[in-house]
């Protein structure tokens, strides 16, 4: 009804919950804007802001992700594949062709992709 009115605090409880986040994530896509803000899963560094994002249009900046692809390259799964093995189906779900952009931009390295994707890739069995 609109109308304030006091209180009192009786009682509380105090107590400490560990719990697990989680984000919503789809196939080949770690992040999406939500109400105008990047929302990605945690413990993907290197995985996710590897090209940069033009805030007006809410997208990759399509030139200088092409220049970026120019400097660096793109892997391919056969590539790929020969210095950390996996599935095709999991190349494909971490975008794993953009990964040879993230190295070469000091984002993540070979081990920490093997660790990310030995943490992740038991959601595709």
């Amino acid at each position: 009804n609109g109308t304030w009115s006091t209180v009192q605090l009786t009682d509380v409880d105090v107590y400490t919950e560990v719990t697990t986040a989680w984000s919503p994530v789809t196939y080949g896509h770690l992040c999406y804007y939500v109400n105008g803000m990047l929302s990605m899963p945690g413990a993907t560094e290197g995985f996710i802001n590897i090209f940069d994002v033009d805030t007006t249009l809410m997208q990759y900046d399509t030139a200088q992700m092409a220049a970026d692809i120019q400097t660096y390259g793109l892997y391919t799964y056969e590539e790929f594949n020969a210095v950390i093995p996996l599935p095709e189906l999991v190349f494909d779900a971490f975008c794993g062709q953009y990964l040879k952009v993230s190295i070469g931009k000091g984002l993540i390295t070979l081990q920490e992709i093997a660790a990310l994707l030995e943490r992740y890739s038991g959601f595709f069995e």
